[in-house]
């Protein structure tokens, strides 16, 4: 996924893990407190202390769901990690596993924040009938690209 394609769409993804800082928040507040956990991310290095991870590509992944989109749930920013039985995880950050499933995939570029908000909003008006398991974004080279800024969101779905 470290050489995504940024494409629409349902796809079958298979699990992985990420390192990262983490908060439990909620949607009536959570802009304050995300921006000031991706400060944090990248105030403390957070690259530097995962040091089993696949690549450079960072991840916000969405978890914990304690019911919809209106309740709370936590996010970590992070990295992916190597597979390993019993992963390191150094102290003050979290380990999470984005699950085995369908997801649909959408792409949010442009001036950021603004089109990541316009996508979530979108998501959260839409009938997509969502696991509430693990939904997760990937900040690869096009979004560090000069006028791309792209974000590929992934939201686990129930396929019937």
């Amino acid at each position: 996924m470290s050489d995504y394609e940024v494409k629409a769409g349902l796809e079958k993804l298979d699990g992985f893990s990420v390192i990262g800082l983490s908060i439990i928040t909620c949607n009536d507040k959570a802009a304050e407190e995300i921006n000031a956990l991706w400060e944090s991310f990248f105030a403390k290095n957070i690259g530097q202390l995962v040091e089993n991870r696949v690549d450079d590509v960072i991840y916000a992944v969405y978890s914990d769901y304690e019911g919809d989109h209106t309740k709370p749930y936590r996010l970590t920013i992070g990295y992916k990690i190597k597979d390993a039985p019993e992963p390191q995880t150094p102290e003050g950050l979290h380990h999470v596993t984005v699950q085995t499933a369908d997801y649909a995939m959408m792409s949010a570029a442009g001036e950021q924040p603004k089109a990541l908000l316009e996508t979530w909003t979108a998501i959260w008006q839409s009938d997509l009938d969502r696991k509430f398991e693990t939904d997760f974004e990937v900040y690869g080279k096009s979004f560090f690209e000069e006028g791309l800024h792209e974000i590929l969101v992934c939201i686990g779905v129930n396929i019937k």
